[in-house]
């Protein structure tokens, strides 16, 4: 699914950008991250812009409202072994 979406930018994109195919790499790093819902794809198209150019501060700003959202939101199979642990005592 995320090799797909990125296909898709990456295409959308090379026709643009030829001269400069490093920041096309990143920039669809940048969109996919903002696309996907998923947030451990988010953090992975992220770190992959970090890898690329790690003075991103795009980058490094969504990784930082990640993990803002991480601590507002745990994780759902934490929660369920919580709940779980709870109820069987």
């Amino acid at each position: 699914m995320v090799i797909d979406k990125l296909r898709t930018v990456l295409a959308k994109f090379i026709f643009r950008d030829l001269t400069r195919p490093r920041q096309l790499v990143i920039r669809a790093w940048l969109w996919l991250a903002a696309e996907t819902d998923a947030l451990d794809e988010q953090r992975r198209c992220l770190e992959a812009v970090l890898e690329l150019n790690s003075d991103s501060q795009a980058a490094r700003a969504g990784l930082a409202r990640l993990h803002q959202r991480q601590i507002k939101e745990p994780d759902h199979v934490e929660c369920r072994q919580r709940l779980s642990m709870l109820e069987s005592s």
